[in-house]
């Protein structure tokens, strides 16, 4: 069995400072690769994921709504997690499987679940080389013929940081929506907000680049992101950030902004479940629970 050891994300989230207009992050690794991974599957119970056939996510307290009645449960890493938080798990290079199946949650759930806890949704197999940096999304719909229920696996490649750029790539996880462009609303300082389209035509499931885009060179700088149908002013979902608290980016980082949720209702074949594209009624409160309520939007991690 593999070592897999985890990098302590405040020592990875330090810039070790910069020559000229690059960026030098001690997060780089030279020996060993990294791996991400992000649950993105709508309507799909916690996931626990494994390396090498070590259980590699912590379990947490998790809050749900279970037959009507608030409980907690101790459980993996739930819907539009990611894991680890901040920077990556570094482990061996070489083969590696990484195996995703659903978390068995304690207390036993009496409500129906679109999975059955402890079910192995995914077992991939990377051949991965030293420095070489990982995300395994886990994306679909469950039960689905078109779009099922998988994991995927990309290798992230990070462009070299300049102090006056922050870089972002959009991926699209709407199993059941079309194609999208990502628009970026920020205010430089000293200056008027401006728009800017920083992707285009990205359909289910894919990634793109990481692409760079104007930050304050010392400081923070705010985005608003909104998808758009793709060559269309009309936008889906809701957007990541607003004018009174906008998304802060920051120099020589680099994020991942996820399009997720439903484009529209979904019936889970062979079940009673509807996987609902609104969000999930708090006046009066649904009794259904919560991963069956799954509203098209933006959610951004940082990963370096």
């Amino acid at each position: 069995m593999k070592k897999i050891t985890f990098i302590a994300c405040g020592l990875l989230m330090i810039m070790a400072g910069c020559t000229k207009n690059n960026i030098t992050q001690l997060g780089d690794v030279v020996s060993g690769a990294q791996i991400k991974l992000i649950h993105v599957a709508p309507g799909v119970p916690a996931l626990d994921g494994f390396i090498n056939g070590a259980k590699v996510t912590p379990n947490a307290l998790v809050s749900v709504t279970d037959n009507g009645l608030p409980i907690s449960i101790n459980t993996g890493y739930v819907y539009t997690g990611v894991f680890p938080g901040s920077n990556y798990s570094n482990i061996a290079s070489g083969n590696t499987t990484i195996k995703i199946q659903a978390s068995s949650p304690v207390p036993v759930l009496k409500s129906a679940q679109t999975v059955a806890a402890g079910a192995t949704i995914s077992t991939l197999t990377q051949a991965t080389a030293d420095g070489t940096s990982y995300s395994v999304f886990t994306i679909g719909l469950p039960g689905g013929t078109t779009n099922g229920l998988t994991s995927k696996i990309v290798e992230d490649k990070f462009p070299a940081a300049e102090k006056n750029k922050a870089y972002v790539r959009f991926a699209n996880m709407v199993p059941n929506g079309g194609a999208y462009d990502l628009v970026g609303t920020y205010t430089p300082t000293g200056g008027a907000a401006t728009t800017k389209t920083i992707s285009t035509g990205t359909t289910y499931s894919n990634l793109t680049d990481f692409i760079a885009v104007d930050v304050n060179p010392a400081s923070t700088t705010g985005y608003i992101f909104q998808m758009k149908a793709a060559g269309t002013a009309t936008n889906f979902g809701t957007a990541l950030g607003s004018a009174t608290t906008p998304t802060q980016l920051t120099p020589g980082r680099y994020y991942t902004v996820i399009g997720r949720g439903l484009a529209s209702n979904y019936n889970v074949p062979g079940t009673a479940i509807v996987l609902r594209s609104t969000a999930r009624p708090t006046v009066p409160a649904s009794t259904e629970p919560e991963i069956y309520f799954n509203p098209a939007g933006l959610v951004l991690y940082t990963n370096k």
